[in-house]
């Protein structure tokens, strides 16, 4: 593994935070600031009134929404996209949210040792369970989704994409 020395990490820091600067120019300081400032609001208030489950609930529409808006204003999406991203991180980090770890957000996390599941359908597939199996409906299922796991725990942000949407289709 390379090892950077504390200089060129600052140098790496600094071209970083010229970079984001550079995206957010169309974007004054004093703008984003009030924009961070009111997105940590509203997320702080969603939360109270019970609306989402966590400070993180809204934070696919408010990006979609962000992302949208600037795009109609003229920006190119991936800059969009990149502001987008940039404001809901300084928002999360106003509203003191701290992001679950990708195992907290899986359902096996709430599931504690011993608590028995009754289910009728496979897990991978959906198919009805024949008698005996508790879980998946054939060897290939279980093969199949304990793969599916593999790869989404040590996969890239890519990786994961790739595989969510094409589950969805």
């Amino acid at each position: 593994m390379l090892k950077m020395s504390p200089a060129a990490m600052k140098a790496k820091r600094k071209a970083d935070r010229r970079e984001r600067d550079r995206l957010r120019g169309r974007l004054r300081q004093q703008r984003f600031e009030a924009l961070a400032d009111e997105l940590a609001r509203v997320i702080k208030l969603a939360f109270a009134a019970g609306d989402t489950g966590s400070l993180f609930g809204m934070e696919g529409p408010l990006r979609a929404g962000i992302r949208s808006d600037l795009c109609l204003a003229g920006w190119q999406w991936e800059t969009a996209d990149l502001l987008a991203r940039d404001l809901l991180t300084e928002a999360f980090k106003r509203a003191r949210a701290v992001r679950p770890t990708w195992y907290e957000g899986q359902p096996d996390w709430v599931i504690h040792e011993g608590l028995l599941i009754e289910r009728e359908r496979c897990v991978k597939c959906g198919k009805q369970l024949p008698d005996g199996h508790k879980k998946y409906c054939s060897n290939l299922c279980a093969d199949a989704h304990h793969h599916q796991i593999a790869e989404l725990r040590k996969g890239s942000e890519d990786v994961v994409v790739k595989i969510a949407t094409k589950n969805m289709t």
